[in-house]
């Protein structure tokens, strides 16, 4: 079938409206939910042993101060766990005019909050509220009136040196990272203490980076008792965490197949840059002839070696980012050619330890400064350990966010392999994926850019040998999404956007070593280039392998789209994946998405359109509060030519991704931005935006926006990814008159804290891929040319001839 381009919307000129979000509030606020007769009896309980253990932990807090350490402020923290859900735009500025308490930190989705006290003559009435629950509930003094805002709290606690140091003396390493706390009120006070701090450390000869835009400090080479020192006297230090990072493979083979026996053949032409950040790229393979002879980007030894556990890491990474699926399945015979060039950016030299995440973040940078046209990443080192169920983002993951959004570039991370599934299991399991360790590893939750987990596909040719229930299933040592709303919510509110991996890639998959037995077995594992030249070849499995093959495809996009922006390009990648092959037992349904994203890319089809199925794509921007309608016009013969069935003539699968700049201190909007979109009937912005019961926009039951904002009080967070597919009949068109609309919506979160809203922009890029395919038994060739000719569309133009890519997708 002949290969089209993709088409591009003329956004100026198919948009036909602008409109306002509207939505019919009906859901009980919070204040409703909670404002019913508390149990007094059990909060006084709860209130009795908290109020004890604050006290206590405020003396020993007051006890472990060194009066010889310099510092200009006494702050205390104290952590609330909330009943329901802290309305942040209701009662953010209440808390602090009422109790002195600015709010510093919002996890568990504004269920628990770290306040700081900044009025003591005003905690008192926190404190003497506590005190009168207590007595109205233990006592049964009921002419005492406790602050009704402390019926909301369910516990509290003040922040103390266990919450703050979360490493051991055997698991500091040669780095730690030291988050740091905003005090927007009080942002002198912040910058004084830090500024103690510092000087604290430069006399202690203590090697530090801080970076204070970023609330974060890495600290070289400190022994626990001074860490201990700092977080006792130093009153700005939310967590001290380690750094420990690693490439945590599932397995290692060292089983030599070949010598190179290879060449790159188009390492003279103008191929679009992959930055590989890993254990460096060697330069005795056939990769020397396409990576850049850089050797500056490095934060430990030259990155242009990689002597990595014999054959090497970064190397194998590389080679799958730019020789992709098609090489390593005809291992490499005939002429082989390169999609892309390299940038080796080495991290560690043996594949873990402790990393310097500023300096992976300002490598960053640099690379792009140096390069430019750089936007293509590969980063399969994650933390060695897994994040907890609804665990909040880390820093580093913030600063990776913050990077992609800054400067339109795209990480592709993998989940991180779970080493335990091998003991844990005699078999493939999906029940397994329950387990709260397999959950995925900091920074795989980043969400401007993409996440891979490994398909058991091995890229060989033949039977499937692995142990999963098929190739296109989620790998056993691959990791889940560690977002579980259902914890949290209730069952009905839900935002079934929200997950990770993005997708899967082929990874390789371990093997029957005997009937109740599972082990690495070469013959399911994927062939992989070695950067020792003794061994050539060598097999492996694991995520490191599946990160690299979807940047692969994502530089054949930009070969054909050069000027496509990265969030299209990854609107693209997910709308070409399918989880068609890839079904679950209805027990576990609940875990497909959270372990196998949107599924399993296809390439042919994500690169390509053709005369039967048109990919149309629309990069624009949207205000806040706005709604945009474009139409979709449909060809007649749609309608005068016998296509053999009327209902679904048509399937349409789109998606939206929109990258945004990432809010700190505040899990529920970190991403701030709420963006969703649909097609309905041929109708204005206002009347979609009517009732039902008024006027039906929908096209099918059920089919409604992407991504819903409509509960303002008890929000859910939002995802800045969605997909839908439906299908449309032949009396859809009819009725609509060929026509039917896209819209897109967008609106601010309404519970951004007040410092972070006031520079925040109102307008955001938003990329939109919908691809309309014909579904008739007998296609009739005509959907591509026709839907071009009657909508405001171009072709969008290949950097080269399709013949260059034909045959290697």
């Amino acid at each position: 079938m002949p290969k089209r381009n993709h088409l591009r919307i003329l956004a100026n000129q198919q948009f036909e409206e602008a409109g306002e979000v509207k939505f019919n509030y009906g859901f009980a606020t919070q204040e409703e939910e909670v404002n019913r007769e508390p149990n007094y009896i059990l909060m006084a309980r709860a209130f009795s042993n908290d109020l004890r253990s604050f006290r206590r932990d405020l003396q020993e807090k007051r006890a472990s101060k060194d009066d010889e350490i310099d510092v200009p402020y006494d702050i205390d923290y104290v952590e609330i766990d909330f009943i329901g859900q802290f309305n942040i735009e209701k009662y953010y500025q209440i808390w602090y005019n009422t109790f002195g308490l600015e709010g510093v930190s919002f996890t568990e989705y504004n269920r628990t909050a770290i306040f700081s006290i900044t009025d003591r003559e005003k905690f008192r009435l926190f404190i003497n509220s506590v005190e009168t629950l207590i007595r109205k509930g233990l006592e049964n003094i009921n002419e005492v009136i406790p602050s009704r805002y402390i019926l909301y709290v369910k516990n509290f606690k003040l922040l103390t040196l266990t919450d703050i140091l979360q490493v051991t003396a055997e698991h500091i390493g040669n780095v730690v990272v030291l988050k740091t706390i905003e005090l927007p009120a009080n942002s002198e006070i912040e910058n004084n203490i830090l500024n103690a701090l510092e000087k604290y450390l430069n006399d202690h000869l203590i090697e530090y980076l801080i970076d204070r835009e970023n609330h974060r400090l890495e600290i070289f080479d400190a022994t626990l008792d001074q860490l201990i020192t700092i977080a006792q006297n130093f009153d700005v230090i939310e967590s001290i965490t380690s750094s420990l990072s690693g490439v945590i493979r599932p397995g290692v083979y060292n089983v030599p197949e070949r010598g190179f026996g290879f060449e790159i053949a188009n390492s003279n032409e103008n191929l679009p840059l992959i930055g590989i950040l890993d254990t460096g790229i060697s330069m005795q393979t056939p990769l020397a002839a396409i990576t850049l002879q850089d050797d500056t980007f490095s934060l430990d030894g030259n990155p242009l070696i990689d002597n990595y556990n014999r054959n090497g890491h970064g190397t194998m990474v590389g080679a799958l980012a730019s020789l992709g699926k098609y090489n390593h399945t005809n291992e490499f015979k005939g002429e082989v050619n390169a999609d892309a060039k390299l940038l080796s950016m080495k991290l560690l030299s043996n594949g873990d330890g402790y990393l310097s995440e500023k300096g992976v973040i300002d490598m960053l940078y640099r690379a792009k400064t140096k390069y430019p046209s750089l936007d293509l990443f590969v980063l399969t080192f994650c933390y060695k350990t897994h994040k907890k169920t609804n665990e909040t983002f880390s820093n580093y993951t913030y600063e990776l966010d913050k990077f992609a959004h800054e400067t339109d570039s795209l990480i592709f991370i993998s989940t991180g392999n779970n080493p335990h599934a091998l003991n844990e299991n005699t078999d493939y399991d999906i029940d397994y994926f329950n387990n709260e360790h397999t959950n995925l590893n900091t920074p795989a939750d980043s969400m401007n850019n993409i996440t891979v987990g490994a398909a058991a596909d091995g890229l060989y040719n033949g039977a499937f040998n692995g142990i999963s229930s098929g190739k296109e299933f989620p790998t056993i040592y691959s990791r889940k999404d560690h977002v579980d709303l259902s914890v949290l919510y209730p069952p009905k509110k839900k935002n079934k956007n929200l997950f990770k991996p993005d997708i899967l890639e082929s990874g390789g998959d371990y093997g029957f070593y005997e009937p109740n037995t599972i082990d690495f077995m070469e013959n399911a594992a994927m062939s992989v280039l070695s950067s020792n030249p003794a061994m050539g070849f060598t097999k492996d499995v694991g995520t490191s392998l599946a990160a690299p093959l979807a940047a692969n495809l994502a530089a054949k996009l930009k070969i054909a789209y050069p000027d496509l922006k990265s969030q299209t390009i990854k609107a693209l990648i997910i709308n070409g994946a399918s989880l068609e092959n890839t079904k679950y037992p209805a027990a576990y349904e609940n875990l497909l998405n959270r372990t196998s994203g949107y599924g399993i890319l296809e390439a042919q089809s994500t690169i390509f359109s053709n005369e039967n199925a048109a990919t149309l794509v629309l990069e624009d921007s949207i205000k806040a509060e706005e709604q945009k309608i474009y139409p979709l016009n449909f060809p007649d013969y749609l309608l005068t030519t016998d296509l053999g069935k009327k209902r679904g003539i048509l399937k349409v699968t789109a998606t939206l991704c929109f990258s945004f700049r990432p809010l700190q201190h505040n899990q529920l909007t970190y991403c701030p931005i709420h963006m969703a979109f649909c097609v309905f009937r041929n109708h204005t912005s206002n009347q979609i935006n009517a009732k039902d019961k008024d006027l039906n926009s929908k096209l099918r039951t059920g089919q409604t926006w992407s991504q819903s904002a409509r509960e303002k009080s008890n929000p859910l967070p939002y995802s800045n990814v969605q997909k839908i597919e439906f299908f449309i009949n032949l009396d859809h068109l009819r009725s609509e008159e060929k026509t039917l609309k896209l819209a897109v919506q967008s609106r601010l979160s309404n519970q951004i804290m007040a410092s972070q809203i006031e520079n925040y922009p109102n307008k955001f890029n938003f990329s939109l891929v919908v691809k309309i395919e014909e579904t008739t038994k007998s296609p009739t060739g005509r959907l591509y040319d026709e839907l071009r000719a009657i909508n405001k569309v171009e072709i969008i133009t290949a950097a080269q001839a399709d013949a260059d890519l034909e045959g290697e997708v």
